[in-house]
């Protein structure tokens, strides 16, 4: 039995998305064209349920759950983490009701407790994507997706993941929200990143965008992050121990104080990366590490 056959034993009255936002309408699409029923939908904006709706032929959708019978099997919460508990203590508890499953990577699941206080039923699914494309569908080929919560119900939602083309990954708690974190690091900040090289540019008159300028050399690099370990592929200023480009550096920087200071903090934490490699010039080392100290 396939993945999809047993989950769709599993869960015959099909799946409830509440939030029809980039993940909310992503995961219905997804859903819909690998044969699950999409039971419900619903969404703060009718609008943008009622889209969702007409694609994945979907008849019951609206604001807000009108009478659990309206409810799947299941009903994914698609909603920002500051809405999931405030939706869950609304909603209370439901009688021979549903398993419910929000979408937050960092929240864990017992914030659904208010739908279920024995903790039966409840779980945390989260893709580890990003979603920045409404309704792409595309984005949970072979994407991880962490699952946290009930084990009774994260088990059969791990088939669900594998229909759908993704990666399931169980973890507890701690684990969930440190994957959250590291996904910040390595995904949210790099747009920071551009904005104080597109800053940079503008303010030394150079009128080219950051991402055509960079976007090949950035692309290699990711080739390189992606198939190596990150001190294989370290380049630049602080790998050969250049003193007197970080020195010019910072003579650039001198009126962006904001921009200086990560630039310090980076440069210290890619010359502790650096150190990890043979053959380093000590000496070296310890002048870059004076300069991005400060001292």
């Amino acid at each position: 039995m396939t993945p999809f056959e047993s989950s769709r034993q599993q869960f015959p009255r099909g799946f409830t998305i509440i939030g029809t936002g980039r993940l909310g309408s992503s995961l219905a699409l997804r859903m819909h064209n690998k044969g699950y029923q999409i039971r419900s939908l619903y969404n703060r904006s009718l609008e943008s349920c009622e889209r969702i709706a007409s694609v994945t032929e979907t008849e019951i959708f609206g604001t807000f759950p009108a009478r659990p019978a309206d409810l799947g099997d299941v009903v994914f919460l698609c909603l920002p983490d500051d809405q999931i508990g405030p939706f869950a203590k609304k909603m209370g508890v439901v009688k021979e009701g549903p398993a419910w499953v929000h979408t937050s990577g960092a929240t864990p699941a017992d914030v659904l407790l208010p739908l279920s206080p024995d903790g039966s039923g409840i779980a945390s699914m989260h893709p580890v994507q990003t979603f920045t494309i409404r309704n792409r569908e595309s984005a949970f080929n072979q994407c991880f997706v962490t699952l946290q919560g009930d084990p009774g119900l994260c088990v059969p939602l791990e088939k669900v993941i594998q229909a759908i083309g993704g990666r399931p990954l169980m973890v507890d708690s701690r684990q969930k929200t440190a994957i959250h974190l590291a996904a910040v690091y390595v995904c949210n900040y790099m747009a920071p990143l551009f904005a104080a090289s597109q800053d940079l540019l503008d303010d030394n008159g150079l009128e080219v965008r950051a991402r055509d300028l960079f976007g090949p050399m950035v692309r290699q690099a990711m080739d390189g992050l992606l198939s190596h370990s990150p001190a294989e592929v370290l380049t630049g200023p602080v790998l050969r121990g250049d003193t007197g480009t970080i020195d010019r550096h910072l003579q650039v920087l001198a009126d962006s104080p904001k921009w200086e200071h990560l630039y310090r903090v980076l440069g210290k934490a890619t010359l502790e990366l650096a150190q990890s490699l043979e053959n380093r010039n000590h000496a070296a080392d310890d002048e870059m590490m004076k300069r991005f100290s400060g001292t």
